[in-house]
């Protein structure tokens, strides 16, 4: 066998033996964080993997143990140890990025009664869950590059193209495992460059994640032809570079030509968004009710004042402090500000009795200019510890620990609002429904051409919950090619057009608290036999769900060598050698 066919032969002296790789791992954690809010300093995403991936392919292609001799007095490592290794740097890189990016979780002190040490054991249980896939990708990087080697230009392109199928697979598999937890996506952090983002209408998010990843594993590949004991002795371009750069310019040139061309003609829907503000430390206390009744009642008035006259006033989620299908001071309420013959959409608790069991449902309902209910939606997509708690219809007692007092219920399937003449069709996102990308796509195909995200992102004010929270819905407005109307309590309450543009948003800033503010927009409404975009039409499909096949097979491989290979000895490696 050749030797520049057996990947493990490669020097280790001099800087190799520092402890440069547990650096290069933070540093990665850091520099991707840094690509996300609050810093939102996008471009760090384009090279943030390079350390982490230069740290497991050195790791993968060159190591030690103390007793392995190696061949020619070159250490090496085995295979099982390269695996480990590898895992424990991406594990290293991904505990600072989502420590870093969760830390907002920690607000909560502040906002929830929940005990300190529970609001801190998820902060890191939940970091610790989530950098587990950024190990796994390493780990069977590492794998796949040990199996292919490098050396020759089929083997580093191909290792080239196997970066971001890995990387898009792992994400994926985090999107949808144990109810799924799509935050902060690679992909995501490009929020704000939305001539880089339209190839999500084709894609999704995974096809942007692919493309900044593609990027990445062209630079570290790059990078590696130059360092001590690989540098190549003849020349040959960087086409692995080439490559990630072809990419980004034919995405930049779509996106551009998408902007240009697609530009939404004026509107006639006539919208308005009420973001009333309220505290969340004292959203539910009784002497409260009076104030939030009187702020909903004082902006409504204000912009049911307008002229001309909005075709839809929406409130936030829970916006009231009480059912509004239940006698009281929060229905009343409701009723009384219909007499201004505008249409009210409500987010509120609701409870249904059932079978002698009381059932509780996050929703949104819409009042028609009478005062009555002719529409309503139940939260489908719950958050596990906030909503509800898990495994507490096994275990009882444990519904006792849920934020509100009281496990909610899920709902099946999204409906479809109608208002206005002629009639515009529309949907709702509850919450942190929006990062979910498959319930959009779901509306969307139902008919709904345009969606309204209510949400209370008060629980994480003055922090960088928002932000983040907000970068995710922008993707629901390309994959699906509608606006979308995100009204909070407290948060970002803005439009978002249907290229992903961000208009008139409410200041999100970390030194002071949100004030009640009303918006209004006259948003263009998509026709209802518009083109479904292809990825309406197909979901994860065409790209993720492929990448996540492959990645399955190389994470078994892996598993494999972890449970079978013993490892290459020096005296094994010299065999092959002869």
């Amino acid at each position: 066998m050749r030797g520049d066919s057996v990947p493990l032969a490669i020097p280790v002296r001099g800087w190799a033996r520092l402890p440069w790789k547990p650096l290069a791992a933070i540093f990665s954690g850091l520099i991707l964080a840094w690509a996300f809010p609050p810093f939102e300093s996008w471009q760090g995403a384009w090279f943030g993997l390079v350390p982490l991936l230069l740290a497991v392919l050195c790791t993968a292609l060159a190591g030690r143990v103390p007793d392995t001799a190696g061949v020619n007095g070159v250490p090496l490592l085995s295979k099982r140890a390269v695996l480990r290794q590898s895992f424990q740097l991406g594990f290293l890189a991904g505990v600072v990025f989502w420590l870093v990016t969760l830390s907002w979780l920690l607000r909560l002190f502040e906002t929830s009664p929940a005990p300190a040490v529970l609001i801190v054991s998820g902060w890191l249980l939940l970091a610790g869950y989530c950098a587990l896939y950024m190990g796994g990708f390493a780990m069977t990087f590492a794998w796949v590059a040990g199996l292919i080697g490098v050396g020759k230009l089929w083997r580093t392109l191909l290792l080239t193209l196997v970066v971001p199928i890995l990387w898009v697979g792992f994400e994926q598999g985090r999107s949808v495992l144990f109810g799924g937890y799509p935050w902060n996506l690679l992909g995501v952090s490009q929020y704000k460059a939305p001539a880089l983002i339209q190839i999500a209408a084709w894609v999704g998010v995974p096809g942007v994640s692919a493309m900044v990843a593609l990027l990445n594993a062209g630079i570290a590949f790059t990078v590696l032809r130059y360092l001590p004991g690989h540098r190549e002795e003849h020349y040959r371009p960087n086409i692995e570079l080439f490559i990630g750069l072809m990419v980004t310019a034919f995405s930049f040139r779509l996106g551009y030509t998408t902007l240009r061309e697609n530009q939404p003609p004026p509107g006639q829907f006539v919208v308005t968004a009420v973001q009333p503000a309220i505290p969340q430390i004292k959203k539910w206390t009784d002497e409260q009710v009076d104030r939030i009744h009187t702020t909903l009642r004082n902006m409504t008035e204000a912009a049911v004042a307008r002229n001309p006259k909005p075709d839809l006033v929406v409130w936030p989620e829970t916006a009231t402090p009480f059912c509004v299908t239940d006698e009281g001071d929060s229905q009343d309420l409701v009723r009384d500000l219909s007499r201004h013959g505008v249409p009210l959409l409500v987010g509120s608790m609701d409870v249904v009795q059932s079978n002698d069991t009381l059932r509780c449902f996050n929703s949104s309902f819409l009042f028609d200019k009478t005062g009555r209910v002719v529409a309503r939606y139940d939260k489908q997509h719950l958050v596990p510890f906030g909503e509800y708690i898990p495994f507490s219809g096994l275990i009882p007692w444990l519904a006792r620990l849920a934020p509100m007092g009281w496990n909610c219920s899920a709902g099946h399937e999204a409906s479809l609002f109608s208002v206005g003449n002629p009639a515009t069709s529309f949907a709702c996102l509850i919450c942190f429904e929006d990062v979910m990308a498959g319930l959009s796509r779901a509306a969307v195909r139902r008919g709904a051409r345009l969606l309204i995200n209510q949400t209370n992102d008060a629980w994480f004010d003055r922090s960088a919950g928002p932000e983040q929270h907000l970068s995710h819905c922008v993707f629901r407005s390309v994959e699906n090619r509608v606006p979308i109307l995100r009204v909070a309590n407290s948060g970002i309450t803005c439009l978002i057009e249907p290229t992903g543009m961000i208009v008139a948003p409410t200041e999100n800033a970390f030194s002071r608290l949100p004030t009640p503010v009303l918006r209004e927009w006259t948003v263009f409404i998509p026709p209802a036999n518009m083109t479904m975009t292809p990825y309406s039409r197909h979901g994860d499909w065409r790209f993720a769900i492929p990448c996540a096949m492959v990645t399955v097979l190389c994470l078994i491989g892996t598993l494999m060598a972890i449970r079978w290979e013993r490892g290459f000895t020096g005296k094994e490696l010299e065999r092959q050698h002869e």
